[in-house]
């Protein structure tokens, strides 16, 4: 086993694990990161992919020693709510008026 340094959804993690095994299950098992799936297992499905600088891979065939030090993002990192500028509900203002509704009739 070796400490492998990873830098997923912008946060530097420690990773003890062998650099062969996949990094689909680094990211799993140790990670917690369950947007990844394991699919079939033969980088064909694309179940398991997530981004390595800047690049799609399917980290099922993917060996976690060469995702060291490189920039991951996975489906939990592509989507941030703190970055939104508007909010998820409309609010009462976006909605039509009964004046707006009535002359349209």
């Amino acid at each position: 086993m070796a400490k492998l340094s990873l830098r997923v959804n912008g946060k530097s993690q420690i990773v003890d694990a062998e650099p062969e095994m996949p990094l689909l299950y680094a990211l799993r098992n140790d990670l917690q990161l369950n947007g990844p799936k394991f699919g079939c297992g033969q980088a064909q499905c694309g179940a398991c992919t997530v981004i390595m600088d800047g690049v799609a891979i399917r980290s099922c065939v993917t060996p976690v020693g060469t995702a060291q030090n490189k920039a991951i993002t996975t489906i939990e990192g592509l989507g941030n709510t703190k970055k939104c500028t508007k909010s998820s509900k409309p609010s009462s203002t976006n909605k039509p008026s009964s004046a707006a509704t009535a002359s349209t009739a």
